[in-house]
Order: C-alpha cells, then sequence, then structure tokens
C-alpha cells in the first residue's frame, strides 16, 4: 500500500483488480462476477438492497443485533415494505421461523440477513436459511463482512445470490474497500425497474468490471493492499485461515469459561468471543485493560452495552497473540478484584492449543 501510486486507467492496475477479484471469487467460493466499492461494508449493503429492489416493495430482514438491523434501516430509508424476523440478541433467527414468515408473506421478493452478527458474537445457519429462501422463490442477500475468510462460506454452493464483505476484517485491509458478488438471478432481477441509484449502480459497475475497469475512481492503495492479503490468504492455505479461526475462537472460549465467565452468544461465531460481564464491570475492564496493558477490546452496543465485552480474534491473530490477549485479560480481572487467582484461563489456553 504505500508503494508508488498506479494510475487506475492502466494495463497495470487492471491486472492487479483482475487478480484482486479472482483472489475474492476464491475466498467466496463463486464463479459470480464481483463489484469492488469504494465505500465501506455499509455502503455496499444500500448497494444491494437499491439494485434489487424496486419502489414500496416487501423484503424481509432478519433482525438480530446492531449490525443485521441495520437492513431494516435501510430498507425504510427508501420507502421498502420491511417485513422482519427477529431474535434474542445472543441467538440466531431459527430457519424454522424464518419459513414460517415467508409462508405468511409470500409476496417477499428478497431476503437480507447476516451469516456473523458482531455485535453479539452469533453465528447464523445461511445454507439452511438460503435453503429455504430459494423454495420459496425470492432472493437472498448475506452480509458476510465478518464471516468471509473466517468462517466456512460456500455462495455457490449454497446458491446465495448477493455476498457482501469488506476489506477491514477477515481479509486484513484497511477500512474503506467493499465488495460484492451478484448471481445470475441477481442480475436478472436488475433488469426490471429498481431504485434510483447513481454511484451505486451494479449493472453499470458490473459491465465496467467485465471490462476490467471500474465505473469510478478506485481506492487505489486498497486495492493493492487486498491484492497482497488475498495472495497471503491463497499462500496460507483457505481452509487452513478458517481452521485457524476456529481454532484461536474455541481457545479463547475454553479461557473465558475457565475463569468462570459465560461466553455471550448461543451459537458462537469464530471472529470474535463476546462475554458476559457481571453488572457495572464492563467499561471498568475495557478501561484497564487498555490503559494497564495497551489492549484494546470492544463492548456491547445498543441494549448490550455494559454488559458485554468482545474479544476480537479476526485476520491475521496466531496462538502467541491469543496467549497475549487472554493473559491480559486475565491479569485485568485479578487486579479488579474480579477473580481470586489467576492462571486459569491461560491453562485453559495451553490446553486446547497443544490438545491435551
Amino acid at each position: 500500500m504505500a508503494g508508488p501510486m498506479i494510475h487506475h486507467r492502466t494495463e497495470e492496475f487492471r491486472t492487479v483488480q483482475r487478480e484482486t477479484i479472482d483472489g475474492i471469487r476464491d475466498v467466496l467460493k463463486t464463479r459470480n462476477p464481483v463489484v469492488l466499492l469504494a465505500s465501506s461494508g455499509t455502503g455496499a449493503m444500500e448497494a444491494a438492497l437499491v439494485n434489487l429492489t424496486s419502489p414500496k416493495e416487501k423484503v424481509l430482514v432478519t433482525d438480530l443485533g446492531k449490525f443485521s438491523h441495520r437492513w431494516k434501516e435501510i430498507g425504510e430509508a427508501y420507502g421498502l415494505e420491511v417485513v422482519a424476523v427477529e431474535a434474542r440478541w445472543g441467538d440466531p433467527v431459527r430457519p424454522e421461523e424464518l419459513e414460517r414468515v415467508l409462508d405468511a408473506n409470500p409476496d417477499v421478493k428478497a431476503v437480507f440477513t447476516i451469516h456473523s452478527e458482531t455485535s453479539t458474537g452469533v453465528l447464523q445457519d445461511i445454507e439452511s436459511m438460503a435453503r429455504i429462501v430459494r423454495s420459496k422463490g425470492a432472493l437472498i442477500v448475506v452480509d458476510a463482512i465478518t464471516s468471509v475468510g473466517a468462517e466456512r462460506l460456500e455462495t455457490d454452493a449454497w446458491g446465495l445470490d448477493v455476498v457482501i464483505g469488506s476489506s477491514q476484517k477477515g481479509v486484513m485491509t484497511p477500512p474503506g474497500l467493499a465488495y460484492l458478488s451478484f448471481s445470475e438471478a441477481s442480475r436478472e432481477r436488475m433488469e426490471r425497474p429498481r431504485q434510483p441509484s447513481y454511484y451505486f449502480d451494479m449493472k453499470r459497475a458490473l459491465l465496467s468490471f467485465e471490462k476490467g475497469d471500474s465505473p469510478w475512481t478506485p481506492p487505489i492503495g486498497l486495492v493493492m493492499g487486498l491484492h497482497e492479503a488475498l495472495k497471503m490468504i491463497k499462500e496460507e492455505g483457505l481452509e487452513s485461515v478458517i481452521e485457524r479461526h476456529a481454532r484461536n475462537a474455541r481457545a479463547v472460549r475454553a479461557a473465558v469459561r475457565a475463569l468462570g465467565l459465560e461466553v455471550f452468544p448461543s451459537v458462537p461465531a469464530a471472529c470474535t468471543t463476546a462475554i458476559a460481564i457481571p453488572e457495572g464491570h464492563a467499561e471498568q475492564i475495557r478501561k484497564h485493560l487498555l490503559d494497564v496493558y495497551g489492549i484494546q477490546i470492544a463492548g456491547g452496543q445498543g441494549p448490550l452495552k455494559g454488559k458485554i465485552v468482545r474479544i476480537g480474534h479476526l485476520g491475521h491473530y496466531f496462538e502467541s497473540d491469543i496467549f497475549t490477549v487472554v493473559s491480559a485479560f486475565e491479569s485485568t480481572l485479578l487486579d479488579l478484584g474480579l477473580i481470586d487467582s489467576g492462571g486459569r484461563g491461560v491453562e485453559a489456553l495451553f490446553r486446547q492449543f497443544h490438545e491435551m
């Protein structure tokens, strides 16, 4: 990213961009065309919604946390009739509940959902959900921003119509770049009347990327960084990357339980471990961990603010990193008098990593 800037209307950059898109396809397990966007993941969510819906159309969203709720907010901002299938924060939406609501709303044209909800640390069964949505004749659009490169994701095998990712998560690049893959069915849907759009016109973008170009000036440095990060993933092997995330997540969860704390979500994702914290101590823990040990972890959002903390292990994290954050977390609990002795968390980590 710190190398000399390449002009984006040159064959040199087009080659990098084509290789980057091929790398994204490999990570998403798809042969569908991919569009790169100079935006955060939220911009890609909006792009998907405006290109696949008509004004006042009915859509369904799954609402189980702060980021999945964003689908509802975007839909309502565009005047759509939004039906929400809700789950308790910390639980996934049950596929049978999704099917029940779809049966009650046969005019739903598209379902907008999330794979990994990082506000609660929960993982959804997208494979089962996609099977149901396809059987009802609707499109399924998946926010996979925090699951790409961390969880098993089979875009083509599962029949996912649009999959959205972002640069700053499992693909280890700074924020500001998003990407979307589009199935044949989703591209056909764009031939119908759509919401008005200009910068986020995905028909225009798809035509441009088909020629190896981009419709607007891309974030060149970020594309260069993502190009390198995808090479790193290929060198390690995608399955090895996913297993590394799973191993790190299992180890952190084992340490949390050994410390007498509760892992918050009922179906935890590999990108982050959300930990239920006794009332009044969450922000105290975060502040002490940062001030004393120089390590920053996330807190809860919305109704979970002050009730959970979240230890992230998404991206370029290895065993030594996990030992560092867990030992500092355990020391913080000891410093604050929230546990009476140390060592249990680190010992649990050791046992997990060395399969004792």
